[in-house]
């Protein structure tokens, strides 16, 4: 009997000692979810040894996340319009580091807020990349490129061909096509937000409504800028799209597109 209460003890103890770090962890998730929610996939990739670093790239800071041998094959990984490197790959980073060298970075489109629209192009992030790649020692690479990272990721394989092992195309931009309405990233109210969420995934991931809230400010927030980084990105890019050039390419390439995108 005397063994069962100190037992009962120490469980009380070890539940209150476990209390402390969620509670904190709840706070901050439910005042910041978005940021403390990138903040911990970030340590827990980290368990797989991929490191979120920041690189200077002409005066400008760009996060990275690495992984992987050095000395094996290097996979680039570019993600889309208003997206970011972590979001995107988190899931398939750990996977593909066990046989390549990854590199996935933020492009620039992932801080539009700091953008001139006037000068910003989709060969602008073509530079980046190759500045990345310069920075970095890499003299080629495969690349993996969802959306506009496709269209990047075709820019570089007709500019610099050298520079590229194989192409995977995820839903990729770079043709020309109808800007899908998605785009324009209308989020009045939760239900607005979790239709968004409908059209981006399959199976949408089930988000509380502090989290769907934080959308909706963050998208009202940041719209106005947003859509016009957006028009004139567009329009500076038209000049770069890649219909006419595509037969030139001899990469090994795949081309891949979800059967149930209601999106593209």
């Amino acid at each position: 009997m005397a063994a069962k209460k100190i037992y009962q003890r120490k469980l009380i103890w070890v539940l209150l000692i476990l209390a402390i770090p969620i509670s904190i962890y709840s706070y901050y998730l439910i005042r910041s979810p978005i940021p403390t929610f990138r903040n911990s996939i970030s340590r827990i990739l980290r368990l797989w040894n991929i490191e979120s670093k920041i690189l200077i790239v002409n005066k400008r800071p760009v996060q990275i996340y690495e992984g992987g041998k050095k000395n094996s094959e290097t996979v680039i990984l570019l993600h889309g319009f208003g997206g970011n490197a972590l979001l995107t790959w988190m899931r398939i980073m750990p996977a593909l580091t066990k046989k390549y060298h990854v590199i996935a970075p933020d492009l620039l489109a992932s801080n539009f807020l700091t953008l001139n629209p006037y000068r910003y192009s989709i060969q602008s992030e073509a530079d980046l990349v190759l500045a990345i790649m310069n920075q970095l020692k890499i003299e080629q690479a495969s690349f993996v490129g969802l959306s506009v990272g496709g269209w990047t990721s075709l820019l570089i394989t007709l500019s610099h061909p050298e520079m590229v092992n194989k192409l995977i195309l995820i839903e990729s931009a770079g043709t020309k096509t109808e800007v899908p309405e998605i785009a324009s990233l209308i989020l009045t109210d939760r239900n607005a937000a979790k239709k968004f969420l409908q059209l981006l995934f399959y199976n949408p991931p089930p988000l509380p409504g502090f989290v769907l809230d934080q959308m909706v400010l963050s998208s009202t927030r940041v719209r106005p800028v947003y859509m016009r980084i957006l028009k004139y990105f567009l329009k500076n890019s038209e000049p770069y799209l890649v219909d006419q050039w595509l037969r030139s390419i001899e990469k090994p390439t795949l081309i891949i597109h979800g059967r149930e995108d209601q999106v593209i």
